[in-house]
C-alpha cells in the first residue's frame, strides 16, 4: 500500500483546497503508474472519510479526464505525464470507500460533533437558509455526482475487463462501506450516494446481482447490515455494504 501526506497534513506543507488535494492524489497515482512501473490492472484507490472524496475525484480524473466535475486548477496543476487535455481514459482495478459523504454540504447538514453536538443540524427545518450558507463554501466536494460520472463515463467501454491468462478480470469496479454506529459520518450519505448512482427508484436497465430483470433498489442501513451488489452489463460492479458496526 502507498500513502501520501496531503498538502497541509503531516510533514506536507501548503494549504489544503480541493483542486490541491484532488492534485496531490493524481499526482501519486501517476507517480505509481510511470515510475513505479505498476499497470492499471494492479492498482486499487482507496480513501477513508475525507480520503473518499479525493479518491473519488481521482477515479474520475482518469476515467474521464474531460469531465467538468474536476476542478479546472487540477488540470492547470497536472503532474507532465497528464498534462494534456485529452489524455486517454484510463481504469484501474477497483476503487474502494470507507465512510464516504456525498457532498461537503449535505454533509454539514446532518455533521454531529462527536456523533453529539450538531453544526448546522438545527438549520434543515429552513432550507432557503441552510441552502444560503452552504452556497458559500468553496470547496463543496461532490462526490455522489463525481462517481455517478464515473458510472455512466464507463457505460459499454471496451476497458471494463481486461485479459489476464484464459481469464477475463473485471475492472473499474466500484466498493462502498459504511458503518451504523459510525459517529462522524452519518451511513444516510452513503444511501444519499447509492440514489445518486442509480435515481431515486430506479434506473433502465440496470439490473440486480442476480442479472434477474429487476431495477435497482438502493441500500437501506435503517435496519441494520445491508448490501447490494449490482453487476449490469456494460457497467462496473458496485457494491454497498452498511455494517451494524466499524466506528
Amino acid at each position: 500500500m502507498l500513502t501520501i501526506d496531503y498538502r497541509g497534513f503531516g510533514h506536507s506543507t501548503g494549504s489544503p483546497t480541493e483542486a490541491g488535494l484532488i492534485t496531490d492524489g493524481t499526482t501519486l497515482v501517476d507517480w505509481v503508474l510511470h515510475t513505479a512501473a505498476i499497470p492499471p490492472d494492479r492498482i486499487v484507490i482507496l480513501g477513508q472519510s475525507l480520503g473518499t472524496a479525493v479518491s473519488s475525484a481521482v477515479a474520475l480524473h482518469f476515467a474521464d479526464p474531460a469531465s467538468d466535475l474536476i476542478p479546472s486548477q487540477s488540470r492547470e496543476l497536472r503532474p507532465l505525464h497528464v498534462a494534456e487535455d485529452h489524455h486517454e481514459p484510463m481504469t484501474f482495478a477497483g476503487v474502494v470507500l470507507v465512510a464516504p459523504f456525498s457532498s461537503l454540504p449535505s454533509l454539514m447538514l446532518s455533521y454531529r460533533i462527536g456523533g453529539l453536538l450538531p453544526i448546522l443540524l438545527p438549520l434543515r427545518p429552513f432550507p432557503s437558509l441552510a441552502g444560503m450558507l452552504t452556497s458559500q463554501m468553496f470547496d463543496k466536494w461532490l462526490s455522489a455526482e463525481r462517481l455517478e460520472a464515473y458510472y455512466n463515463s464507463l457505460a459499454g467501454s471496451s476497458k471494463l475487463h481486461i485479459a489476464v491468462g484464459t481469464i477475463k478480470r473485471r475492472m473499474a469496479s466500484l466498493q462502498v462501506i459504511h458503518s451504523t454506529n459510525d459517529m462522524d459520518i452519518p451511513y444516510h450519505q452513503t444511501e444519499m450516494i447509492c440514489r445518486r448512482i442509480f435515481g431515486e427508484g430506479s434506473e433502465p436497465g440496470v439490473y440486480d446481482g442476480d442479472d434477474r430483470r429487476e431495477p435497482v433498489k438502493c441500500i437501506n442501513g435503517s435496519r441494520g447490515a445491508a448490501v447490494l451488489d449490482v453487476k449490469a452489463e456494460g457497467r462496473p460492479r458496485v457494491r454497498f455494504e452498511i455494517l451494524e458496526f466499524g466506528g
